[in-house]
């Protein structure tokens, strides 16, 4: 149910309650849904009214609401009474009716109708502005009113692009439907230059669109093309969208340094520009042991060399507590004596454990040697399992690239350069011409440009009045904004009641 349809079921509701309270002279024909409220309430509740009089005595009703089973009753005293009955049509003004001269009173009044002439004016609302001129109203108050509304009839205008005639504001007053403001509208084409173009309508139209041909395959968008000189190989020219660029970003090769312990050389700073990738920045390892003894010990690596490992060897036997030993022959390294209390007090055991002294592995993924199984026994601790990496790059083409490495070593790095700027990912694509705004290009999945057909509505603009209009249909396309508001008119209707 709309808005407007419960309004006027308030107003005819409002209506019926307010002309059964002015018959009973509790309101006015202009009072509001709240002064009838008010009226309503005041009426006193007086229930069965009962009285008896005499002869000659009058009773007074109190006002109020009556059930209808009081009486009042008179002591019968004789008498010979001649009544009049009466009959009045309503008026504007108030009648007082009574019995004619001869009569003792009235036996009954019947009052006529309101004449057809007169009718429930109480929800007229409208002023003489809101009335077509010269044509007539009867206002809430009584008052017969002539419109002032102008009557324009059919209004038309033709809008251009010309100063002065972009909008036209329409005169208020009445329109008869038949005039239109309306625009002419024309298409034009332009190609695109170093120059910047002003394509404007022929006088009288306004461009209902212009269609920009692509920029000519000579010219190459560097709208992100931001490199400067240190940006470029020396000697290698890039076009910007200043211009032509020829770098000097110098070219390094290959860059190799070893690092080690010592103070100077622990770091290294790699010197601004290219590098072909080819170079290294490395540490020779290597492994140390000692013995410990009853001094302190430093041990530092070799110049030139980093440590890997410091072997810590055992405590010599003679400083060793035994007291929780638990070792057998095959805990110690063959030939070798050491005291054991796994018997419960300190023996001499000889090992025989095998000394494989320093155990050495290179692994070689294209030999198939990925893994080496360490023999059980002694290890001297100089042996070692050991990678020798190498860095590898590649640029990305339109052909798989399979990146392995040299025979005898294993990859540590490779660098896959980025897809050239010249490739842009447009998997997810999807829109197609309709999710475009007109005239603007994209590039679909498949490689193909696409030129938007969605219109462009700029600023919209509109209203209801929640009475007659609920909604507003935005235009479809890309709108910049714009409002649809809601006027007053259900406000007024509601105050009215």
């Amino acid at each position: 149910m709309s808005t407007a349809t419960e309004i006027a079921r308030l107003q005819a509701a409002r209506n019926t309650i307010r002309n059964k309270l002015v018959n009973f002279g509790l309101a006015e024909s202009t009072d509001l849904l709240d002064d009838l409220a008010d009226a309503i309430d005041n009426i006193a509740n007086q229930g069965a009214v009962s009285a008896t009089v005499q002869e000659g005595d009058t009773y007074t009703i109190p006002a109020g609401y009556h059930n209808g089973t009081g009486t009042v009753s008179g002591v019968a005293g004789g008498g010979n009474y001649t009544l009049q009955a009466k009959t009045v049509t309503p008026t504007k003004s108030q009648q007082s009716i009574t019995a004619d001269s001869g009569y003792y009173g009235l036996s009954g009044v019947t009052v006529n109708a309101i004449p057809e002439a007169y009718q429930d004016v109480s929800s007229v609302n409208a002023t003489a502005a809101d009335v077509l001129s010269p044509k007539i109203i009867v206002t809430a108050a009584g008052v017969t009113t002539a419109g002032t509304m102008a009557n324009n009839g059919a209004v038309s205008r033709t809008l251009d692009a010309t100063t002065g005639n972009q909008s036209y504001t329409v005169p208020v007053g009445y329109h008869n439907g038949s005039g239109a403001v309306n625009i002419v509208l024309e298409q034009k084409s332009a190609t695109p230059t170093t120059s910047s173009q002003t394509v404007t309508p022929t006088v009288g139209k306004v461009l209902s669109q212009v269609t920009v041909a692509a920029i000519p395959s000579q010219y190459k968008d560097t709208t992100n093309a931001d490199a400067v000189a240190a940006d470029v190989l020396d000697g290698k020219v890039v076009v910007t969208g200043s211009g032509d660029v020829t770098g000097t970003m110098t070219n390094n090769g290959g860059v190799a340094a070893t690092l080690d312990a010592t103070t100077d050389n622990q770091t290294y700073t790699v010197p601004e520009g290219y590098h072909d990738g080819t170079g290294t920045v490395s540490i020779t390892l290597e492994q140390k042991s000692t013995t410990p003894t009853t001094s302190q010990q430093t041990i530092t690596p070799t110049s030139g060399k980093v440590l890997s490992q410091v072997t810590v060897n055992a405590i010599p036997a003679k400083f060793g507590d035994t007291t929780d030993d638990d070792a057998v022959a095959a805990n110690l390294l063959y030939g070798k004596k050491a005291h054991s209390s796994s018997s419960g007090s300190a023996v001499a055991i000889t090992g025989s454990m095998p000394n494989n002294g320093a155990v050495s592995q290179t692994l070689d993924v294209r030999s198939g040697h990925t893994s080496y199984t360490v023999p059980a026994g002694y290890h001297d601790g100089t042996g070692t399992v050991s990678l020798v990496t190498e860095t590898k790059s590649a640029t990305p083409t339109t052909s798989s690239q399979d990146i392995t490495p040299t025979s005898g070593k294993v990859l540590s790095k490779v660098t896959v350069a980025a897809i050239p700027s010249a490739y842009q990912d447009v998997t997810n694509v999807d829109a197609t011409a309709g999710d475009v705004l007109s005239g603007k290009i994209i590039v679909a999945a498949d490689g193909t440009e696409i030129t938007g057909s969605m219109a462009n509505n700029g600023a919209i603009s509109g209203s209801i009045d929640g009475l007659t209009t609920t909604s507003y249909s935005v235009p479809t396309g890309y709108t910049s904004g714009g409002t649809v508001s809601l006027t007053s008119d259900i406000e007024d209707a509601l105050a009215a009641i």
